[in-house]
């Protein structure tokens, strides 16, 4: 089968590797849509494996049908899912694991080189984390769904965002593009911030309201002018950068609910640490009385939510700007992160 390889120096190719085959409770997943998310940028250019792969590839965002099954599996060939982007399996016996949230699981056990990345043909993964698609979600939307919109989403339930709030983003990446448009479909104002133009431009498309330049305005200014200096009940980061979080912070109102969902990395001798973002106790959180939550991934249970959303409507296709297939890995990820598109779709069989 193909498989796309990781050279570094923003360098892709595509080779051919065995299929996989499925062990006790594990699944062989024909893979029909992948997505290239951002946090593949250091497996682009560095060469490092996608922090959600354990192997020579990379991919975390995918759709597919099961075609073989351990002999252990709880689902059927032939189903249609979407595959959760979780590379270890959950112990299914902690507390976490009870509620439902085995994305936090306290004893996670980490794949190995079977954990190939999704831009490829087939994936080797445990039927926990396939989750069956309605006939009528698009194979495309599932691939999405599981990151770029799941995290978000998780991140704006927790949040408990509403009709009656206004909601700042930084960042309309797509991740941030999601939001906006899970915001917007929830009835709140959205008001957002973005340096590149291109993104800017497509901003009413997601349904922000205001999308401002922090490069040319005062981003915290513009923001007090369009809440009558009171500041957003919700602030939702997903650049991951200390000025943005701090902005995030900084302009929600007293008594907001701040929600971090993007992740930076800062290059040591000693390999990648993520960026520290100095916000306080005494200098932020008491004297605003905030509520501040972090979101990493999205549970099973607000799949099936998803699912529904998009049946009633949701418009996360808009997101979907590129498509290629594996031979055009290059070109995909170029246009991935040369900010040209939103969401890149990966077809193996194209």
């Amino acid at each position: 089968m193909k498989i796309v390889e990781m050279y570094g120096d923003s360098r892709v190719g595509v080779i051919e590797v065995p299929e996989p085959e499925p062990r006790d409770n594990w699944v062989i997943v024909k893979v029909i849509a992948s997505t290239i998310c951002g946090t593949e940028l250091r497996s682009y250019r560095h060469g490092e494996r996608d922090f959600n792969s354990h192997s020579y590839n990379s991919g975390h965002e995918a759709a597919g049908v099961v075609v073989k099954t351990g002999p252990a599996a709880r689902i059927a060939e032939g189903t249609r899912v979407a595959v959760i982007a979780h590379m270890g399996e959950q112990c299914g016996q902690c507390w976490y694991c009870h509620q439902g949230l085995w994305l936090l699981c306290t004893d996670l056990t980490e794949g190995g080189e079977e954990y190939l990345g999704t831009h490829t043909q087939y994936i080797s993964r445990p039927d926990t984390h396939c989750i069956p698609m309605p006939d009528d979600v698009p194979f495309e939307i599932g691939s999405i769904l599981v990151d770029a919109v799941g995290t978000p989403y998780r991140a704006i339930r927790r949040l408990g965002v509403n009709g009656f709030d206004t909601v700042l983003i930084t960042g309309l990446g797509p991740l941030g593009a999601s939001a906006a448009i899970i915001c917007e479909r929830l009835g709140a104002r959205v008001i957002a911030t973005e340096p590149a133009e291109f993104r800017r431009s497509m901003a009413r498309e997601y349904g922000v309201d205001v999308a401002i330049d922090p490069v040319s305005e005062d981003a915290l200014e513009r923001i007090m002018e369009l809440t009558d200096g009171r500041g957003p009940d919700v602030a939702l980061d997903f650049t991951g950068y200390t000025e943005p979080q701090m902005l995030c912070v900084d302009a929600v109102r007293v008594g907001g609910r701040v929600g971090f969902i993007g992740l930076k990395f800062d290059e040591t001798p000693d390999g990648p640490v993520p960026r520290p973002t100095p916000i306080t106790v005494a200098g932020h959180l008491l004297p605003k009385e905030l509520t501040l939550i972090g979101s990493w991934s999205v549970a099973p249970h607000e799949m099936l939510e998803l699912f529904e959303l998009v049946q009633q409507g949701l418009p996360v296709e808009q997101l979907i700007t590129h498509r290629f297939s594996l031979d055009e890995a290059q070109e995909a990820y170029e246009t991935a992160f040369n900010q040209r598109g939103c969401k890149v779709i990966i077809d193996p069989w194209a």
